[in-house]
């Protein structure tokens, strides 16, 4: 009973490789496997892949295809769009990345000069008013604010020059302009650390000489609440000017990057016109592809991005036989083919 059964097995898998066989030698694979190589071969030097001057500006790409038996072909193209696509995603990353590690530009100042270093328990109302100009200093969140503000412009030129939005005569102007706020900023830094100095030396020399006048005392605090009004009183506009300057940038960064996708998109959508043309004029898949099967191409890294379908995203267009032959035999032309196309992106 055994072997009954293990022969009627045999005997259907044998019928079924014959069957495969049968129609893998109707359909020449040969011949699928040499028309695939002169399609692609043809197609790498229409889009200038094989010579380095591509078409629409980009760099060498790559075309890869294959048989699939009982689906159809399957071309893969690498267009240098996705690297352009790409080289603006960095550039964000980078710019969103210097951003977060901005610091306040007086955090160690207030670290390296905590009034446990100086307290002197000889003179508890000298402590006192030591402790009251470090907590002024601390309130100032201008430096902090100013040095995001100089790091979001900066990447903000960065961005425009990357994008060919601005010359470089224009680029050298606006970083010299940062430049001069940074500047600014570094001499009130610097003031500030000096005014510390004159502080630390004057409260020393308060706690060793306990018999100074209380007017004395008065007059040293009026001084330095007065230089540290200046100081505040320059900072505070710095702040005023480099966010300013910032948000301008921004907005202008901003909006060379949407007219970059757009235009990138429509690089996008005349290098499918031009595939689709190439498909059209070809004679490679009107005989060789088999009526139920498809021509399916993946255009590697440039398809629509979103949550669902995540960032490098490849582009499908999936034709079937009866398609080709509309375009092939001038029924419909290479843009008309693009939206029979059934189109999706992963």
């Amino acid at each position: 009973m055994f072997i009954t059964r293990l022969l009627m097995s045999l005997s259907r898998f044998s019928i079924v490789l014959f069957a495969m066989s049968s129609l893998a030698q109707e359909i020449d694979l040969l011949e699928i496997k040499e028309e695939l190589n002169s399609f692609s071969v043809g197609l790498e030097e229409q889009l200038g892949f094989r010579d380095g001057s591509a078409l629409f500006g980009m760099n060498r790409g790559t075309v890869n295809s294959v048989y699939l038996f009982g689906q159809g072909i399957l071309i893969e193209i690498r267009t240098p769009l996705a690297n352009e696509r790409n080289r603006l995603r960095l550039t964000t990353l980078q710019s969103t990345m210097r951003t977060l590690q901005v610091e306040n530009p007086f955090e160690g100042f207030l670290l390296q000069n905590s009034p446990d270093r100086l307290i002197r328990e000889s003179n508890d109302e000298n402590n006192s008013f030591y402790q009251g100009l470090l907590n002024r200093i601390d309130t100032i969140d201008s430096t902090l604010t100013f040095s995001r503000a100089v790091q979001k412009a900066a990447d903000s030129v960065r961005l425009l020059r990357e994008l060919g939005n601005v010359t470089d005569g224009d680029y050298e102007g606006l970083r010299a302009e940062i430049q001069g706020l940074q500047a600014r900023m570094d001499q009130s830094i610097s003031a500030l650390k000096k005014l510390e100095e004159d502080m630390q030396a004057w409260f020393e020399g308060e706690a060793n000489e306990l018999d100074r006048k209380v007017e004395g005392a008065t007059t040293s605090e009026s001084y330095f609440n007065e230089r540290l009004n200046t100081l505040i009183e320059d900072i505070v506009p710095l702040e005023e000017l480099a966010v300013g300057k910032a948000e301008q940038l921004e907005r202008r960064a901003e909006l060379a990057e949407e007219n970059y996708l757009r235009a990138w998109q429509g690089e996008v959508l005349d290098f499918e016109l031009s595939l689709f043309q190439q498909v059209c004029i070809s004679t490679s898949f009107s005989h060789s592809l088999p009526a139920n099967e498809y021509l399916t191409f993946i255009l590697k890294g440039i398809g629509e991005e979103s949550v669902a379908v995540g960032a490098n995203a490849d582009k499908f267009h999936v034709l079937s036989k009866s398609d080709l032959d509309k375009c092939q035999n001038g029924t419909v032309g290479a843009s008309e083919l693009l939206e029979l196309a059934r189109q999706y992106s992963m």
